[in-house]
């Protein structure tokens, strides 16, 4: 369940994005779709989309439910080192060119931290927060966005975020 304080940190952000014509040419944070799509999706991902249909914060991206389907082919056999069972594992989004999975047993969110070596490539697929709302706001829109982006402080994104108050 998506709580009512994330769902206003969206508003806040998506009012601050449209109301900037320049930041709304590469981020955005969509409104939610009017029912519940009906996608083989974690729970938690369904509801998000319910909030907003994906997101673009800079370098990170909550697929949005067209995108999403399309996106399961980075966890085919090969194409991706994952601890357990790729049925276990659903891409939810990207930081930069990196997939974010949801571990659909427990809903965890992780991710290839190495933003210097290609996913497929990367020994490191690390635990990233323990749901999506924490991912986002940890991440997306929180003090970890330069770090995991290695993004630099004159990012655009980053400055909106400290804009707005949240780094």
């Amino acid at each position: 369940m998506i709580a009512d304080e994330f769902k206003r940190t969206l508003s806040r952000v998506r009012e601050a994005i449209d109301s900037n014509s320049e930041l709304s040419i590469f981020n955005s944070v969509p409104a939610g779709v009017s029912r519940r799509p009906e996608l083989d999706a974690p729970e938690e991902y369904l509801d998000f989309l319910m909030v907003a249909d994906g997101v673009i914060m800079g370098a990170v991206v909550i697929l949005d439910r067209k995108s999403v389907v399309q996106a399961q082919k980075w966890i085919s056999p090969g194409m991706v080192e994952v601890p357990e069972d790729p049925g276990s594992w659903f891409v939810v989004g990207k930081i930069n060119e990196n997939p974010v999975l949801i571990n659909r047993q427990d809903g965890s969110i992780w991710a290839y931290p190495d933003m210097l070596t290609t996913w497929w490539e990367s020994r490191r697929f690390e635990r990233m927060a323990d749901n999506l709302a924490e991912f986002v706001l940890r991440y997306g829109l929180g003090p970890d966005y330069l770090r995991i982006t290695n993004s630099p402080e004159s990012d655009e994104w980053w400055q909106l975020l400290r804009q707005l108050g949240y780094v």
